[in-house]
């Protein structure tokens, strides 16, 4: 079987989605990437297990990645360049960080922080629904859809303390399903940025509001330098 797989590798090779490598595709369907950008962009080699100061309705907070380099550009090009195929990349890279962490363990359902339908009409998808979604294939952890973002809310620019404030104290998300429950219910909220944590605090907490024991986070990548009380591992 190795030598099947070598053999399909050579004459069908595919490409690292950070580096432009030319990369077996039997290990990025399974790592998300090459092997050297895999020692370069996992920056974070255990998760948090303790809320971040941040983060005050989140009880874990899950990120694999910094968002710098080769990482961001990726991100940027998920995003904003209509490169939907990243998702399988990303998503890899996160189950195999949550599956290393034992993440799957501490939760029972998995959903995510939402764009807007504006968004959505312009991108054609929703980045953190798809990671989502990949990962409850993965992990066999049903998704559901249990928020939604309300279309009139404003974008203030991130340039002053008051911006941040303002955004802090912005109600733009609210439950999907007006009766939901979720008694008892240990949800992972996945997102694609880690940056201020006024987002994910606003959707952990209307899950908290509608019965969820906790809520974990899990970011695609974050620029933070206060995630962990350790000092960040150096990337190449």
């Amino acid at each position: 079987m190795k030598h099947t797989f070598s053999i399909i590798d050579l004459i069908f090779p595919e490409k690292c989605p950070f580096c432009g490598r030319m990369t077996g595709a039997q290990e990025l369907d399974s790592a998300g990437s090459c092997k050297k950008c895999r020692e370069e962009l996992i920056t974070y080699r255990s998760a948090d297990e303790l809320p971040h100061e941040a983060l005050e309705k989140v009880l874990k907070l899950y990120v694999p990645m910094r968002y710098s380099g080769k990482a961001k550009k990726a991100m940027l090009r998920y995003k904003f360049g209509q490169e939907e195929w990243l998702c399988e990349a990303f998503s890899r890279i996160m189950h195999n960080y949550l599956s290393t962490n034992e993440a799957y363990e501490d939760i029972d359902l998995i959903t995510c922080v939402p764009v807007s339908p504006k968004r959505f009409a312009v991108r054609g998808y929703d980045q953190s629904r798809l990671i989502a979604r990949k990962l409850s294939e993965y992990s066999g952890r049903p998704f559901r859809d249990l928020l939604k973002r309300n279309d009139n809310s404003k974008k203030a620019a991130f340039t002053s303390r008051e911006n941040f404030a303002e955004r802090a104290s912005e109600k733009r998300f609210e439950a999907a399903d007006p009766e939901l429950s979720l008694f008892g219910s240990r949800v992972l909220l996945v997102d694609d940025i880690f940056t201020t944590g006024s987002t994910l605090n606003e959707c952990a907490g209307i899950l908290l509001g509608r019965g969820a024991m906790y809520v974990n986070a899990a970011c695609m990548m974050s620029g933070r330098q206060d995630i962990y009380d350790a000092p960040l591992e150096e990337t190449a």
